[in-house]
C-alpha cells in the first residue's frame, strides 16, 4: 500500500498504525466537528515517507463566520498550517476545491528511549520504586544495548537506595521548601537530564507491562499509556487520557469532564469529542524536542492541576495529546471509588453519577447568578 484516504474515525485507527506511504488524503468532513481534525493530519503525515504528500480536502464555505458548531475553510487552512508547520511545507492551495496539500520534510526520528522516575526520597516509597524499576529493566527499548537509558531523580541524601541498580543512574535534586509541592520543576530538570529522542516519565506507582513501549508508535509528541488499576470488581482504568475545558487561566469550566472510566480504551477517539484532551502527570510521554518547545510550567505545583496547565498550552502549540490504547501500566495506587460488578454497569453508573454532579453545578450556578452571587 502506497495511498490511503481517511475519512471515517475507523480510518484513524488504521492510520496510526500505517508508515511509509506516498501519499495520504484526509477528507475533514467527519473529523472537525469531532475534534478530530488534529489526528486525522498528524496521523497522515506520520504515516508518510519523507518527501510524501499529504492532501487536505475540506466542503467548508471559505468564510469568516465564528458561529457556533461552524467551522469555515479558513479555520481549517488555520489549523492545517499550524498543525504541520514543523513536519511539512506548504505545497498547493486551491480555495475553489477546498483543498490544502502538504509535503513531509521532517525526517523519521531515530530509534531511542529514555525512561525518567520521580522519586520522593522517602524509605517508604522503595518497595514501589523498586517494583517500577523491575519493570522498567525489562523493556527492550531501555537496554544499554539499544541506547536506552533510566534515570530516577530524587533528594541527593536517597541515591545510596539504587546502589543495588547498577545500570540505573541517579538524578539529585532539592525540592523547594514549602507548602507547595513544585513538582513540574523536578520533572522539567529530569527531562532535560535524558538524552532519547522519547521520552517516558512516570512516578514510582507506575510499574509498565513487560511490552509497554513496543505498543507505543514510533511517531508522535505527546501521549500517555493505558493504565489500568486493581478494584473489587477487577482491573479497571485509572487516570491516563481526560478531557476538560479548564485549560485556559481565568476561563470557568462549561463541560462534563470525561475519561477512559467513562469512554472504552478501544473507542478513545470517542473521547475528543466531549472537550480538550489532557494526559495525567502520573506517566506520559513525550519527544526530547516537544519538551523543548512546551515544558512544564515550573509556576504551578503538583495539586493545582499542573497536567491539565501543561497539555493546555500544548494544544495551543499545535501539539497532539494522544493516547497509545495497546501500551498497558498498572497502577499502584488507585483513589477513585469502584463497585463489584462488571466494567459496562459500572461504566454506567458512572455516566449517571457525573450526568446527576453535572446538573447540580449548573443548578447552583443559575441560583447564585439569580440571587446576584455570581
Amino acid at each position: 500500500m502506497t495511498d490511503f484516504t481517511a475519512a471515517t474515525r475507523k480510518d484513524l485507527y488504521r492510520l496510526k498504525r500505517l508508515r511509509g506511504l506516498s501519499r495520504v488524503v484526509v477528507e475533514t468532513r467527519c473529523f472537525t466537528y469531532r475534534n478530530l481534525l488534529p489526528h486525522a493530519l498528524k496521523y497522515g503525515i506520520w504515516a508518510l515517507r519523507p518527501g510524501g504528500t499529504l492532501l487536505v480536502r475540506d466542503a467548508s464555505p471559505n468564510v469568516f463566520d465564528l458561529w457556533p458548531r461552524f467551522v469555515s475553510f479558513k479555520t481549517v487552512r488555520q489549523w492545517s498550517h499550524k498543525l504541520l508547520a514543523y513536519d511539512a511545507e506548504p505545497l498547493r492551495l486551491d480555495i475553489k476545491a477546498g483543498e490544502i496539500e502538504f509535503r513531509r520534510t521532517r525526517p523519521v526520528p531515530p530509534c531511542g528511549w529514555s525512561a525518567g522516575v520521580v522519586f520522593s526520597g522517602r524509605e517508604a516509597e522503595l518497595p514501589q520504586l523498586r517494583r517500577c524499576l523491575d519493570a522498567l529493566l525489562l523493556q527492550p527499548e531501555l537496554s544499554p544495548e539499544r541506547d536506552g537509558e533510566i534515570t530516577v531523580c530524587g533528594p541527593a541524601e536517597s541515591a545510596s537506595y539504587l546502589d543495588s541498580y547498577s545500570s540505573i543512574r541517579y538524578l539529585p535534586y532539592e525540592m523547594p521548601s514549602g507548602p507547595r509541592v513544585l513538582l513540574c520543576g523536578k520533572k522539567n530538570a529530569l527531562i532535560r537530564a535524558l538524552k532519547g529522542p522519547r521520552i517516558i516519565v512516570m512516578h514510582s506507582r507506575i510499574q509498565l507491562a513487560p511490552d509497554t513501549l513496543r505498543h507505543v508508535p514510533d511517531e508522535f509528541e505527546i501521549t500517555t499509556p493505558r493504565v489500568l488499576v486493581e478494584t473489587r470488581s477487577g482491573r479497571e482504568d485509572y487516570l491516563s487520557l481526560g478531557v476538560h475545558d479548564s485549560l485556559m487561566p481565568g476561563y470557568a469550566p462549561r463541560l462534563v469532564p470525561s475519561n477512559l472510566r467513562r469512554v472504552p480504551a478501544g473507542r478513545y477517539l470517542d473521547l475528543y469529542e466531549q472537550g480538550p484532551p489532557y494526559v495525567d502527570g502520573g506517566v506520559f510521554m513525550l519527544r526530547k524536542d516537544v519538551h523543548e518547545r512546551c515544558p512544564l510550567n515550573e509556576a504551578v505545583a503538583w495539586d493545582e492541576a499542573e497536567d491539565l496547565e501543561w497539555c493546555g498550552r500544548a494544544l495551543a502549540e499545535g501539539l497532539l495529546i494522544d493516547l497509545a490504547p495497546e501500551a498497558e501500566a498498572a497502577s499502584a495506587v488507585g483513589e477513585l471509588g469502584s463497585l463489584p460488578v462488571s466494567p459496562r454497569i459500572m461504566r454506567r453508573l458512572r455516566n449517571g453519577k457525573f450526568a446527576i454532579q453535572a446538573a447540580r453545578h449548573r443548578l447552583r450556578d443559575r441560583a447564585e447568578r439569580w440571587m446576584g452571587r455570581r
